[in-house]
């Protein structure tokens, strides 16, 4: 097994920094620390990339469009635009990546954002909170008499993808197709695959493609209710409908966004409950709504499952008398942002009663808000509703050390939690 080597974030010297590292990316803390005290604008010599790490510095990044550009190209992803002859020849077999919501900028990004916008509304949302209560009570069910669990994949992956599966339209029987596919869509998000890696990404995001333009031809012909009929069906204001190539971009942003992040975000606020017990008191002290959704809005504060984002220079910027030239790749770092001490008080510690909890930007900020952010929070609500009601006493099972994270350069996420309870009946 290849030895990975072993950095002191908290020590080296700036220039030896290297936030591309595979532990600086599953434990970013002390990097991100380290970046924000000396180093707020770090250019990796390794990738070219300049990080970009303190609160203030991200949000005006983010709500600046016309500066730091969401059109990247090739440069965000590893296996789907690889020059690699073996890769390039799977890829050729699907269909080419286009720009759309998330990797796209305004008039364009406004286009495609008004295509999905109505599956997302507060109203469509409120229809299937009983679905969500449903299928919350029913995961449970399944494994609360054993008074143990592996979290992440008994319910912290199952319930955003059910929920995710019915709203875009995939027969249930098929959600381990859409749970193999997210899995490739992260893993070339990573930015961690070597030439094997990216041909197993590369047949996984080809499979997709092929399965979804089969689904999406049926819509054509027989619309139903679906965010896949919306997608495929959608003319607004005498606009053309989405190609192929434009729809396949859009639901593989969806899925990634409507059921990764809240995995993770789901079973990090487990792993939050063992560790800090004080906080479990007082959420079971004070189960009322507005306590649960605090819990919720400190998870996905502490949490940042979307660690970071990427952006372009469309004009050299300088910031912290650091001069970011036009075409540079920067990474607006979302994890470290939550975490800062000039913006949260004492942001190391979890604290569901701290004043300001609601202006963490896990969703992000501006045009690119999360388009799924309302529906993350109640499937989180919802779900953690359903826990509190049926277990207590969390803690890990017997043997079992602290979750790990998988090394990610956009996403942040626990890769299992072994757990104990006591159910309560």
């Amino acid at each position: 097994m290849e030895t990975v080597e072993q950095i002191d974030f908290t020590r080296c010297p700036v220039g030896d920094l290297k936030p591309m590292h595979p532990e600086a990316l599953s434990n970013p803390a002390a990097l991100n620390r380290r970046l924000r005290e000396d180093q707020p604008v770090f250019e990796d010599p390794e990738s070219g990339i300049f990080f970009i790490s303190r609160y203030a510095d991200v949000v005006a990044m983010l709500r600046d469009h016309e500066t730091f550009s969401s059109v990247i190209g090739n440069k965000s992803t590893r296996a789907i635009h690889s020059a690699e002859p073996e890769v390039k020849a799977i890829m050729a077999e699907g269909y080419p990546s286009v720009p759309t919501m998330l990797t796209q900028d305004p008039p364009l990004q406004r286009r495609y954002r008004k295509f999905v916008d109505g599956a997302f509304s507060s109203r469509n949302l409120r229809s299937i909170e009983p679905f969500i209560e449903a299928t919350s009570r029913q995961l449970i069910q399944d494994f609360v008499d054993r008074g143990a669990c592996e979290f992440m994949s008994e319910f912290g992956v199952k319930l955003p993808l059910k929920v995710i599966g019915s709203q875009i339209g995939v027969p249930m029987e098929d959600l381990p197709k859409l749970r193999k596919w997210t899995k490739s869509f992260v893993d070339n998000l990573g930015m961690q695959l070597d030439l094997e890696g990216m041909c197993k990404v590369a047949t996984s995001v080809v499979e997709f493609q092929h399965y979804f333009v089969k689904k999406l031809e049926e819509r054509r012909k027989n619309p139903t209710d679906d965010i896949l009929s919306k997608i495929v069906n959608a003319s607004i204001d005498g606009e053309q409908p989405l190609d192929n190539s434009e729809c396949l971009s859009m639901l593989s942003q969806i899925l990634v966004a409507g059921n990764e992040t809240t995995a993770s975000a789901l079973t990090e606020g487990m792993w939050l409950l063992i560790d800090n017990p004080d906080q479990c008191d007082l959420i079971y002290r004070d189960p009322s709504p507005e306590m649960r959704s605090r819990f919720v809005e400190e998870v996905l504060r502490f949490s940042s499952p979307s660690a970071n984002s990427f952006r372009r220079t469309t004009r050299e910027v300088v910031l912290h008398g650091k001069v970011i030239p036009e075409g540079k790749v920067c990474f607006a770092r979302f994890a470290s942002a939550n975490h800062d001490e000039s913006h949260f008080n004492d942001a190391m510690s979890f604290d569901i009663l701290r004043d300001n909890l609601k202006e963490h930007i896990a969703f992000g900020k501006g045009i690119h808000h999360c388009l799924g952010a309302a529906l993350a929070r109640r499937e989180m609500n919802i779900g953690f509703d359903q826990i509190f009601k049926r277990m207590k006493n969390f803690r890990l099972a017997d043997g079992v050390k602290a979750p790990e994270f998988a090394p990610n350069a956009l996403l942040h996420g626990p890769t299992s939690l072994h757990l104990e309870f006591d159910a309560i009946h």
